[in-house]
């Protein structure tokens, strides 16, 4: 693959999840599924993999300016750990074609939640 448009996803992923707290995952799994033709279950686990760097230097920055409520923080981390562990599961019975629908409708979901202001 290209690695300067594989650089390139990651920074849209990166900014996007700096700047609007959305995991980057919902920019970078539709650019590398269709700019790089990856296979959907891949573009998933690698755009995990990217949030955990783009998030780490974004919290640097919070950590500076004092925005983080490190309880409700913990809390939310430790019930990401176990969702992210049966999210996985889920994904890898899941068959690519359905795991693309699904995808699509939640990030529709949001795209209206967010338009609506719900």
């Amino acid at each position: 693959m290209n690695k300067i448009k594989l650089l390139i996803i990651g920074a849209i992923g990166g900014i996007t999840s700096g700047l609007t707290g959305i995991g980057g995952g919902t920019v970078m799994v539709p650019l590398l599924t269709s700019i790089t033709k990856m296979q959907q279950h891949r573009a998933h686990a690698n755009s995990l993999v990217i949030v955990i760097f783009g998030a780490t230097a974004a919290l640097i920055l919070y950590i500076e300016r004092g925005d983080i409520e490190w309880n409700t923080a913990i809390i939310l981390g430790l019930g990401g750990i176990i969702g992210g562990q049966v999210g996985a599961k889920i994904m890898h019975g899941t068959p690519d074609n359905r795991l693309k629908i699904i995808f699509s409708i939640f990030l529709i979901i949001v795209g209206f939640k967010l338009l609506l202001g719900n």
